[in-house]
């Protein structure tokens, strides 16, 4: 990829407040025009994720990561992002407060903010 500027993906995670697990996977699916890598970390024998991207898309996702995360889906959607299959786990988050819920015309939508917001404790605690 020409012009491209190589980013740490948990640095690029915590400035879009998305999570590692989300971005992998727009690029992934080609949602993004993006290639992960490795490189060498602050830790001398660690490696870290990076992800190559045009300035122009990194500037799509500073744009697009706001409006994302304001956005509400289902409780199906939801189970999708966290990658849970028991549909239950969705409601157990949602009364913990691990996750946050409101009605809208009467269903139960979840704030993909707060779906985003606890991937990304997951993956600070792994």
């Amino acid at each position: 990829m020409s012009d491209a500027t190589r980013l740490r993906l948990d640095e690029l995670s915590e400035a879009l407040r998305i999570s590692r697990q989300t971005l992998i996977n727009w690029t992934d699916r080609g949602l993004i025009d993006a290639e992960l890598g490795w490189g060498a970390s602050d830790a001398a024998s660690d490696q870290t994720r990076l992800l190559s991207l045009r300035e122009d898309t990194l500037d799509f996702l500073r744009d697009f990561a706001g409006e994302y995360r304001d956005d509400t889906v289902s409780r199906t959607e939801a189970r999708r992002l966290l990658r849970l299959i028991d549909r239950n786990q969705v409601q157990k988050l949602i009364r913990q407060g691990s996750i946050k819920a409101r009605k809208v015309k009467g269903e139960t939508r979840v704030s993909v903010g707060s779906v985003e917001d606890y991937l990304m404790s997951l993956e600070h605690e792994g």
